[in-house]
């Protein structure tokens, strides 16, 4: 037990005693002095700490979440969301609901919603105007549609959302095709030649100026917004420029080189359809044979640098075979009628041949 130093209070001398007791005598005087507790003192002995493990905590962290967002990135990417639409049902003001511009409609109809019909309007007016002359356009349709909107005008449609055409890019044209829509020269496809090819269908093409250009009747084949159409069983071919607008439906738009071959019956024959010399048909000499239809009719063109059927319906009548030169156009007019025709083969041009409901057998030479 350690000894501490006490002062007599009686006498003032100065003398020891162990720590630890409550009395002390002072040796001088015998005086009895009280022992003052005293409380240990606690030292604390601070020690650096070792930073070099938490460090490496840290970084191995920061990599496991970098690591993570990667894939996740990665994840979402190869399933392609969809991005948000910028619009849906309802009437807009242009300049003020929306913005000035050009939009790309998709229809909102799923198989199991019946008679539901897609419907575009551009009109004057807030409200459904009983006057046609407010309406500035309008359309049912089921496709992928362009629209130009200036500012006053209104946009209106229902069964369909309205997306900015930024954020609906197509993924490049190959061997898939596109299906039916609406699409834009330049952006969507380039300029060049194309083909529709559908299977026992009759596919369709309308070639315009602007997207919101009409495209059924006579008056729409006359308009001047309307540049260029056609139509033919399973098989078309087209050209288009850029800044034009396609609309097709009845099959898949290719590019020549990226199409499906024609399939042959077992004895060589080809079914009806618009074919390519050199690509889809060999020159030479062929028989046709004019298959049943409702019309009771069956034609054969044959065309130098254009791609146009060549038939005689209301439709061809209105527009003008623009670009090409017709070598040759028979009309079988009753079902199973025959015909012999020559495919030329004629250096430094594209020869293409129509075969309206019928048939076509290449002959031995």
């Amino acid at each position: 037990m350690r000894l501490i130093k006490l002062k007599c209070p009686k006498c003032g001398s100065t003398f020891t005693a162990h720590e630890g007791s409550d009395l002390a005598i002072c040796e001088y005087c015998g005086a009895t002095v009280k022992v003052p507790y005293r409380k240990a003192k606690i030292t604390i002995r601070r020690t650096k700490l070792n930073r070099k493990p938490f460090i490496i905590f840290t970084a191995v962290a920061m990599l496991l979440i970098v690591a993570a967002t990667i894939i996740l990135t990665t994840v979402l990417n190869s399933k392609k969301l969809p991005p948000l639409a910028f619009k849906a049902d309802g009437v807009y003001l242009v300049g003020e609901d929306i913005p000035a511009g050009e939009y790309i409609l998709y229809p909102n109809v799923k198989k199991s919603d019946g008679e539901v019909t897609p419907v575009l309007e551009v009109r004057k007016t807030k409200e459904a105007a009983a006057d046609s002359k407010d309406f500035l356009y309008r359309r049912e349709f089921y496709m992928r549609q362009y629209v130009n909107l200036n500012d006053g005008e209104y946009i209106a449609f229902e069964h369909a959302l309205l997306y900015l055409p930024e954020k609906v890019r197509l993924k490049p044209l190959g061997k898939e095709g596109y299906a039916a829509a609406q699409l834009k020269v330049g952006e969507d496809i380039e300029a060049g030649e194309y083909v529709i090819v559908g299977e026992n269908k009759k596919l369709y093409y309308f070639i315009t100026s602007k997207p919101e250009a009409a495209l059924y009747g006579t008056a729409a084949l006359n308009s001047p917004d309307m540049l260029d159409f056609d139509y033919c069983e399973n098989r078309i071919y087209l050209k288009v420029k850029s800044g034009q607008y396609l609309s097709f439906l009845g099959g898949k738009l290719y590019k020549v080189g990226d199409a499906p071959k024609p399939v042959k019956s077992d004895v060589g024959i080809l079914p009806p359809g618009q074919y390519k010399a050199g690509v889809d048909i060999q020159s030479g000499r062929y028989k046709v044979t004019a298959t049943e239809n409702h019309i009771n009719s069956a034609t054969v063109c044959i065309n130098k640098n254009a791609v146009k059927t060549g038939s005689l319906s209301s439709w061809d009548i209105q527009h003008n075979y623009v670009g090409g030169e017709t070598l040759d156009f028979i009309r079988l007019s009753n079902s199973g009628g025959e015909a012999e025709i020559d495919i030329p083969d004629i250096e430094g041009a594209d020869i293409y041949v129509t075969f309206n409901y019928c048939t076509v057998e290449a002959l031995n030479r």
